[in-house]
């Protein structure tokens, strides 16, 4: 990741390194290592199966005859690249029905960096969709299935022949994640379990998870995933200064929390653990917030954990003024951290100049 964001008028910007994209520089990745792997379906096409279930705690991915297949293949992959010298372990695999995550362990020093483990995997299962569904005239095969083929499947079949591939064409390939801090691997995990839970809570409320681009307030322009309605809210700028003592730290709390109780919208980066026991307590009362992230948002950007409930009932706005081009969630900077709590009290005084 490039270190040297410019804050510019028109928000974060950063160089963007094209050779390498969500690479890390300088990483060994024959090494040791624990990776967060994203594949996504080319177009996002339904390939695996369907989501089920009548509420957000019983939903279900329903993988079909292909999306069984390639969980199998996934799941024999470390079995697989063990003759050929590498030492692998899947700690947490999901299947979806549009993309798939893997959480991955690098046990021991690879032959190859691990990239090429994700490339055959997708090689192969690009290879049984076509010994599946294309026949020799480049048409869909209907036959010789244990079950009904699903008419996305038949559709993106006769696509097939000018994509060559049942996955989403990218620079880097795929997306990761590796795992760096303590604590960081138990969150990786429960994020991957979690999906079926999350997507049926954002298809519960998808205009709440859509991306708003050029959101137009007092002079700056934001992207913006949530309830856009509580910009027209009086705002309670959330930013605990660090020579604060604890009995201070108490008392800005609970103002902060009486504020919001009133009908304020609790705005702020929450980056501080003072700042952060803030954002717990107006989670746990269903409190209106303003998250301001130093991140770009994708097309497909879904809050995690409790937050994604939040935005469910629409009692959370998540803006940023980093550029859409930009790479997605990192460490924030001290220079960051400052411009967003800057901000929060900026964007508090003009809403109680209305």
């Amino acid at each position: 990741m490039p270190n040297n964001p410019e804050h510019t008028e028109h928000g974060w910007r950063y160089p963007v390194d094209t050779s390498r994209h969500h690479r890390e520089n300088g990483w060994d990745y024959c090494g040791r290592a624990i990776y967060h792997i994203t594949l996504v379906v080319a177009e996002r096409q339904h390939l695996f199966g369907e989501l089920v279930g009548d509420r957000a705690e019983k939903a279900q991915i329903e993988l079909n005859e292909f999306g069984r297949k390639v969980n199998r293949l996934l799941r024999d992959t470390p079995e697989f690249y063990r003759s050929k010298g590498y030492s692998l372990r899947i700690l947490a695999l999901k299947i979806m029905p549009d993309h798939l995550h893997v959480v991955i362990h690098v046990l021991d020093h690879l032959p190859k960096p691990i990239g090429n483990v994700i490339r055959g995997f997708k090689s192969a299962c690009t290879s049984l969709f076509k010994r599946m569904y294309i026949g020799g005239d480049d048409t869909a095969e209907m036959h010789n299935h244990t079950e009904p083929i699903p008419s996305v499947i038949a559709h993106f079949a006769s696509i097939f022949v000018s994509t060559g591939s049942i996955w989403e064409k990218t620079p880097a390939g795929y997306y990761e994640r590796i795992l760096h801090a303590e604590g960081q691997l138990n969150n990786m995990i429960s994020y991957v379990h979690d999906n079926p839970r999350r997507l049926w809570l954002k298809k519960k409320r998808p205009e709440y998870f859509a991306v708003q681009r050029n959101v137009q307030w007092y002079g700056h322009c934001f992207s913006a995933v949530g309830n856009i309605l509580l910009l027209d809210s009086p705002m309670c700028a959330v930013h605990v200064r660090s020579r604060l003592s604890e009995e201070e730290v108490r008392n800005y709390v609970n103002e902060c929390i009486i504020a919001a109780r009133k009908g304020a919208v609790l705005v702020g980066a929450f980056i501080s653990p003072k700042e952060k026991r803030v954002l717990e307590i107006a989670i746990t009362e269903n409190l209106p917030i303003i998250f301001l992230v130093p991140y770009s948002f994708s097309k497909y950007y879904k809050p995690t954990g409790k937050l994604i409930e939040m935005c469910t009932k629409g009692k959370i706005l998540f803006l940023t003024e980093v550029s859409d081009e930009v790479s997605p969630r990192r460490s924030i900077s001290r220079e960051e951290c400052n411009i967003l709590n800057a901000l929060a009290e900026e964007m508090m005084q003009n809403s109680m100049s209305k």
